[in-house]
């Protein structure tokens, strides 16, 4: 199974520590829990990754790449939207539960954790755990991003 996240070249060397999420608030964590967000698909990890940048929104920077993580093939939990409370997917804050999720997740054995998209009704995000992705020894290939994606100005 792979998972894609959008991330700068300078982050690669840490990307599978979970740094953002160990000093912020996000939709499946709370600060001091890191949690590797990335995408079931190429398409959903540029599509997350652009709505979160600055707007007006004139394409990717340059220094950005597309990296696929390789995760051992196991049957990993999924969440539903309809299993998640009202309210759970509101843009701009972040539900209480769904914090409570994430960091529950952190804090088990489990690898990844397969939750909706709030940009993409249908599809799926993968959480991964740190702790886990360093102990696994995950692998990671970088791609290019095509450069019609790419802020030429």
């Amino acid at each position: 199974m792979f998972a894609y996240r959008v991330e700068k070249q300078q982050h690669l060397s840490t990307i599978l520590k979970g740094i953002p999420g160990d000093v912020s608030d996000f939709r499946w964590n709370t600060k001091g829990h890191p949690i590797i967000y990335s995408s079931e698909s190429r398409s959903l990890a540029l599509h997350e990754k652009c709505a979160n940048l600055s707007k007006p929104f004139y394409g990717l920077p340059s220094s950005y790449v597309l990296v696929q993580i390789e995760l051992p093939k196991n049957k990993y939990r999924k969440i539903l939207a309809e299993e998640l409370p009202e309210g759970w997917d509101i843009i701009g804050s972040y539900h209480p539960q769904t914090q409570k999720i994430g960091d529950d997740f952190t804090s088990s054995k489990e690898l990844a954790l397969i939750v909706p998209s709030t940009l993409v009704k249908g599809e799926f995000n993968i959480l991964i755990n740190p702790s886990r992705a360093v102990e696994l020894d995950l692998r990671i290939t970088v791609e290019s991003i095509d450069e019609r994606l790419v802020d030429l100005r």
